[in-house]
């Protein structure tokens, strides 16, 4: 695995990836705000967010976010 591809902080690479299952589900601005709330460094979420094709894979437990699973509507 090269340097690039080496994620010195789990923490952090975990927050990215939480912003980025929030990304499809509830749009930029909120994936942004939560990687801001959670301290990744702007430049980090500036690539990640401009960058898909250069985003490293996510493990198959950072796929998963029980945080962003739509809620059923009331009229259900």
């Amino acid at each position: 695995m090269s340097a690039r591809q080496r994620r010195s902080d789990l923490d952090m690479a975990n927050a990215v990836a939480r912003g980025l299952n929030i990304l499809p589900v509830r749009g930029r601005i909120v994936a942004r705000r939560y990687m801001e709330y959670k301290r990744v460094p702007g430049r980090v979420i500036a690539r990640v967010l401009a960058h898909p094709s250069q985003r490293r894979q996510l493990s198959a437990e950072q796929a998963v976010s029980e945080a962003i699973t739509p809620s059923p509507s009331p009229d259900n």
